[in-house]
């Protein structure tokens, strides 16, 4: 059964994956803007994101849906189970497509409502040695394109944040203090992305900041991918 935290501004919001680094940014910036939160994806013992019958309880009228769950493997190609494909799509993809299908009355029902997922730069611009997440990274945001036309005559909005360098890693991600360094010098700003930034714009779209926008895909990142400045 869905548990609801309540409050005066009359909107609510489900966020899947909001235990993580940024999905906890995501929900207190929520919070603290007046919106209530479906508390069942916030606690410890939280439904699996890649079942559909943990969707079954959904709020009845949902003005804000977030998916940004995500998992991440790091090895080559060559070395990749089957297994670890198999969970990175579920948890990136298959997750995604359950909780927009469950979601889709609730949404339509708020008459103005927004779909918001988390991809990842990683989709056009990959690293080495992440396949499966760019994969389904990939995947997500082709799911999101077809969600913004089939949605948007019942007043849904999709977006997708091609998600870029974060100050704060997924928790399935090894930190690499080389990496990290060397991403920064890249980054124009030599500034990694604070999940905050990421909330606040999740924010200002949920609120109506873009209404004339669907299905875009949104590049988060700081103009990391842009500079190719070799010096």
């Amino acid at each position: 059964m869905s548990t609801m935290s309540t409050n005066g501004r009359g909107k609510t919001a489900v966020v899947i994956g909001a235990t993580g680094n940024l999905g906890t940014a995501i929900v207190a910036a929520l919070r603290a803007a007046g919106y209530g939160i479906d508390e069942t994806w916030t606690r410890p013992d939280r439904p699996d994101a890649c079942l559909a019958s943990s969707y079954a309880q959904l709020p009845e009228t949902i003005h804000l849906a977030v998916y940004v769950a995500g998992v991440n493997v790091v090895k080559p190609v060559h070395e990749l189970t089957e297994e670890e494909w198999d969970h990175g799509f579920n948890v990136n993809l298959r997750g995604a497509f359950l909780f927009a299908r469950a979601a889709f009355q609730p949404l339509k029902r708020a008459n103005g409502a927004t779909f918001v997922a988390i991809s990842s730069i990683h989709s056009r611009f990959p690293y080495p040695h992440r396949a499966m997440y760019a994969a389904s990274k990939a995947g997500l945001e082709g799911l999101m394109r077809v969600l913004a036309v089939e949605w948007a005559e019942d007043g849904i909005a999709t977006h997708t944040i091609r998600l870029g360098p974060l100050s704060k890693l997924m928790k399935s991600t090894k930190t690499n203090p080389a990496l990290l360094g060397a991403v920064q010098k890249k980054l124009p700003a030599h500034k990694l992305i604070e999940p905050e930034a990421v909330a606040r714009y999740i924010l200002w779209l949920a609120d109506g900041g873009a209404p004339a926008v669907t299905g875009a895909v949104a590049d988060f990142d700081a103009g990391y991918t842009l500079n190719i400045w070799p010096l």
